[in-house]
């Protein structure tokens, strides 16, 4: 089978990228000078390059055109119960945290709904930053039943709250359920996180449960979509 000329040009700007020609973040030549190079037509390389867009090989500004897409630093599997101090520190970085404030509230009802506890029961509220080399990259937010965490235990403890909860509690963490969401723009969570008001945010909400799935704490956290990519794997059942 003859191999088309969008082909021709999908696979000489893949390997330019290879190469190194053509780095992460640089925007590519004019439609024209490729065409020229390549002795195909411009139709073909427009063509070529929206299918690149397609699969996540180039990105696309409205204002200065395509360019070769950034690579993310940070790969957080989602079917692992991973810190993200190791997440960061798997890629070298140097993991740490900005907290942002501490508090024992009366649970709202959606917190005692969520957490199955008397309504108006105390929860300990977390709020901070997660941050690589000092440089910020997750917002959290987190909720745990007072009675199993306080304020001035967590900021006793080495900063992991899971760690925290197990010493403070003798409560063991079995499973998290996670749902995903992107978020456009979110303007306190944005501005902390450094994010311009034209970069996504994706918000992982997870509730954690112990042996006996009961939920023991809930965590909002917001990834900066241009940092961090996620993986799974799927089984077909």
């Amino acid at each position: 089978m003859e191999l088309t000329s969008v082909y021709k040009v999908k696979e000489w700007l893949i390997q330019q990228i290879k190469s190194g020609d053509f780095q992460y973040g640089e925007q590519l030549p004019s439609h024209l000078a490729i065409a020229r190079k390549l002795n195909v037509k411009t139709d073909d390389v427009y063509d070529a390059i929206d299918e690149l867009i397609t699969e996540q090989v180039l990105s696309n500004n409205l204002e200065e055109g395509a360019s070769v897409k950034s690579q993310h630093p940070f790969l957080y599997p989602l079917g692992e119960l991973v810190s993200i101090s190791k997440m960061i520190r798997a890629k070298g970085y140097e993991p740490g945290t900005e907290f942002i404030s501490f508090d024992e509230k009366p649970s709202t009802s959606l917190d005692a709904t969520t957490l199955n506890l008397p309504e108006k029961d105390y929860v300990t509220i977390i709020e901070r930053i997660r941050t690589a080399d000092k440089q910020p990259v997750v917002y959290c937010l987190d909720k745990v039943p007072t009675r199993l965490l306080t304020c001035a235990q967590y900021q006793n403890s080495n900063e992991s709250l899971l760690e925290a909860i197990e010493l403070n509690s003798s409560t063991k963490i079995a499973y998290a359920e996670t749902e995903i969401e992107s978020i456009s723009y979110e303007p306190h969570i944005s501005d902390v996180l450094d994010a311009s008001p034209h970069e996504g945010l994706m918000l992982l909400k997870l509730v954690h449960y112990d042996q006996d799935e009961k939920p023991i704490f809930y965590s909002f956290n917001y990834f900066k979509s241009s940092l961090v990519k996620f993986k799974t794997v799927r089984n077909r059942l």
